[in-house]
């Protein structure tokens, strides 16, 4: 008996799984793209009950060929409140059963097409001209790279068939719980289940393994998966552990209470494929029998997402989020920078902090440029420290999403969010700039505002503070009435403005010398407060100019 070569078998064998997991980030890269912003509209209009969060949980991790995609949606969605742990439970227990697409793609016979779907899909991702056929052309490229990477595993264990010693270490895996710690190992180190599952097809289409030591396997994959979530959720809010020890709970009591009858589910699965899909092949049964599991697991489970949610939510709750300054951002974490709409929600929301660090500063300027001491002044200044420090973390965030990933939509969302972030900043910096200074003179100075004077400064102010608030709302809640309002107040302010400066004008009696220097001041700052009143409408207007665009 012939020693196979194991050197150019194990190449062969960490080549071929190696091109698969790529094809697999190929293939869920195009989707994702392709899908866009439907996915988050998908997940926040269809889970209003447990059914229909599991039928959209399936529908997109099928659509993505990624649980993690959905997993990254599910955090954020969770995260801004947008959906309750209960509905997040119905998501992420479809999102399993859509997870077993790509086993029931990969058990097709057709290794000898990869080759030709990624050329065919290179050739077309390279019409960058035409966006949506170029990741279509991606899409077949990672799909060929799937199917060419079987090939060359298939091909790789081929020689293995006949060599007694590995066919006797084969027969380990016959054991249920070698099956399961072989499936849980290697997903954890691979980060890839579908990678795992296509393993355990390849081995049970040249019969070195049976379809009961295949079903072991991919039961150790979804265990596997549950490590790799377990990691990728340290340091992340409590939103991504209460929905990875959901996905634990789920996966570990599943396969707890399947262990004992995997010959019974090697049997239904046989059955389902002969009859139902006229397929006889073990690596469908395999992937047939992966379903099932997962099917029957969301049947079961599906009664019990009340009481998995407040499990989740006791082992894990929120906490209050806190920051040494009011400069560092609370949304910002790079786990949505995979999925760009998200990632431009969480923007979005550091953009509401932003707008109310700004209206807060512009609440106390007049105190401290009217009357206040040095610290008053000083204070402000910090703050708009802290103002322009959150406006580059938000800016460099959003730079950090990969054009590649962008859409039109997402594209515009973000020059959106970047023209409301510039628009907050510049408030920031006039108040800074060139309100502040007016405080310092005045001190420099010596001279008290008059009470006539301070009350005439003040109504304005209220008036510019009413439309920053209006500005604070629109630009976190995009309410179409608000943008209206905000859009209409320019007239109103400006007259404010006019009679303003009018009652100054007639305060002033003779060519008095310290008049004329608090004159100054005061036409300066209403100057400013118009000024400011022209970028608080800068959101309204943007709004505006989204509607309008097709």
């Amino acid at each position: 008996m012939d020693t196979p070569p194991f050197f150019s078998i194990t190449l062969s064998l960490v080549g071929g799984l190696a091109i698969f997991i790529l094809g697999m980030g190929f293939m869920t890269q195009a989707l994702t793209h392709i899908a866009g912003s439907r996915l988050k509209h998908l997940l926040a209009s269809f889970t209003r009950n447990r059914f229909a969060a599991a039928a959209t949980g399936a529908a997109i991790t099928a659509a993505v060929q990624s649980s993690s995609v959905t997993t990254v949606l599910l955090v954020g969605f969770s995260s801004a409140g947008l959906i309750s742990v209960a509905q997040s439970v119905g998501v992420i227990l479809g999102a399993n059963v859509g997870s077993t697409v790509t086993a029931q793609i990969i058990a097709f016979k057709i290794s000898e097409a990869g080759a030709i779907l990624m050329a065919v899909g290179l050739s077309i991702s390279f019409l960058k001209s035409r966006e949506r056929l170029a990741q279509v052309g991606t899409l077949l490229l990672g799909l060929g790279a799937i199917f060419f990477g079987m090939q060359l595993m298939g091909d790789a264990t081929r020689p293995l068939r006949g060599y007694e010693p590995f066919l006797e270490a084969m027969q380990a895996i016959e054991s249920p719980l070698w099956g399961v710690a072989i499936g849980l190992v290697f997903t954890a180190v691979v980060q890839s289940s579908a990678a795992t599952i296509g393993l355990a097809i390849i081995f049970a289409n040249q019969n070195l393994i049976s379809l009961e030591a295949a079903i072991s396997i991919a039961f150790g994959a979804n265990i596997g998966t549950c490590i790799t979530a377990l990691f990728a959720a340290i340091g992340r809010p409590a939103a991504a552990w209460r929905i990875v020890f959901i996905h634990i709970v789920f996966n570990l009591l599943g396969v707890a209470i399947w262990f004992a009858f995997i010959p019974e589910l090697a049997s239904l699965s046989r059955f389902v494929a002969e009859t139902l899909l006229q397929d006889s092949t073990i690596g469908r049964d395999v992937a047939v029998a992966h379903t099932l599991f997962n099917l029957i697991n969301l049947l079961l489970f599906l009664a019990f997402t009340g009481p998995l949610a407040r499990l989740a939510t006791a082992v894990a709750p929120d906490r209050a989020k806190k920051t040494s300054s009011a400069g560092k951002p609370l949304y910002l974490d790079p786990l949505y920078l995979e999925t760009p709409s998200l990632a431009i929600d969480r923007a979005r929301l550091e953009c509401g902090r932003l707008a109310t660090l700004a209206v807060s500063m512009a609440e106390d300027i007049p105190h401290a440029a009217l009357e206040g001491d040095l610290s008053d002044l000083r204070e402000l200044a910090s703050r708009d420290d802290e103002l322009d420090e959150l406006q580059t973390a938000i800016l460099n965030y959003l730079a950090r999403i990969q054009s590649a990933k962008l859409g039109p939509q997402d594209q515009h969302a973000i020059n959106q969010t970047i023209a409301l972030v510039n628009s907050w900043e510049n408030i920031g910096d006039l108040l800074d700039s060139h309100v502040l200074p007016l405080g310092y003179d005045r001190l420099e100075a010596g001279h008290p505002i008059g009470d006539n004077t301070r009350r005439t400064l003040s109504e304005l102010h209220q008036a510019l503070l009413q439309d920053l608030r209006l500005s604070l709302l629109v630009t976190t809640k995009s309410d179409p009435s608000d943008v209206e309002k905000l859009l209409a107040s320019k007239a109103g302010f400006r007259k404010l403005a006019d009679d303003a400066e009018s009652d100054l004008r007639s305060s002033l009696v003779g060519r008095d010398p310290e008049r004329m220097e608090l004159f100054r001041l005061e036409s300066d700052l209403i100057s400013n407060f118009k000024h400011i009143h022209h970028h608080a409408r800068r959101p309204a207007k943007l709004l505006q100019e989204a509607r309008a665009t097709p």
